[in-house]
């Protein structure tokens, strides 16, 4: 395929950095950041060495481009999340989003890879801490305007819970890349119902128990 990237047109430009960045993905996918070198990447974009370094001169170059591709992609998760009528309910479209395939999230793909690079690289950590601050105050916002609807339990730490509820995300990221045959979407309600009891109320409890003490009596919704 021969070198169309030094055209002077805009599209050009766009469809030579467009390629470069999906076989980039592609190569970090297959071999790992450090199993991959830019010689590999050029072989996958079908263009010379010469005519990738006009767009990007290192490796750490094009995956703080990829990071600020998802930068966007995760804007849109916000918006799920607050156009929700419940914290949960937003939890809940966001996971389907993400493991339907509804979403194209790179952080699927390279999740692992991004945040084991990040953590030892100085020149990538910056920008990724910069994505990940701007989603964590946006669900932050969400946890307490949920609080504030009586959804979640006001002594709840709101930092602890999002460390948490980060902390499984990450991990159900990191086990679909170790098994991927492994049925995310169809799990996530089961997912959402046991995250809305870790945050729930003590009056959802309260009323379970008493409930639970009434023979035949009705049970409350477990979702709360």
């Amino acid at each position: 395929m021969p070198d169309t990237v030094v055209g002077r047109r805009g599209p050009t430009r766009i469809d030579a950095r467009r390629r470069v960045l999906d076989a980039a993905i592609a190569c970090f996918t297959r071999s790992g950041f450090h199993g991959t070198s830019m010689h590999e990447i050029c072989a996958e974009a079908g263009m010379s060495p010469g005519a990738l370094y006009r767009y990007f001169p290192s490796k750490e170059a094009i995956i703080i481009a990829i990071v600020e591709e998802e930068r966007a992609l995760r804007a849109g998760l916000v918006e799920t999340l607050e156009s929700a009528p419940t914290f949960i309910e937003g939890l809940l479209r966001m996971g389907h989003a993400l493991f339907s395939g509804e979403l194209s999230m790179i952080c699927l793909e390279l999740g692992p890879e991004i945040y084991a690079e990040a953590s030892r690289n100085p020149a990538l950590k910056p920008t990724f801490q910069a994505v990940e601050d701007e989603m964590n105050v946006a669900l932050r916002r969400a946890f307490l305007a949920a609080r504030a609807r009586g959804e979640v339990d006001p002594t709840i730490d709101p930092d602890v819970a999002l460390l948490l509820i980060n902390a499984i995300g990450d991990g159900l990221v990191l086990r679909n890349r170790f098994d991927p045959e492994l049925t995310l979407e169809r799990a996530a309600p089961a997912f959402a119902m046991l995250i809305a009891r870790m945050l729930a109320p003590a009056s959802f409890f309260a009323a379970s128990a008493a409930a639970a003490s009434v023979p035949g009596a009705a049970h409350p919704d477990t979702t709360p």
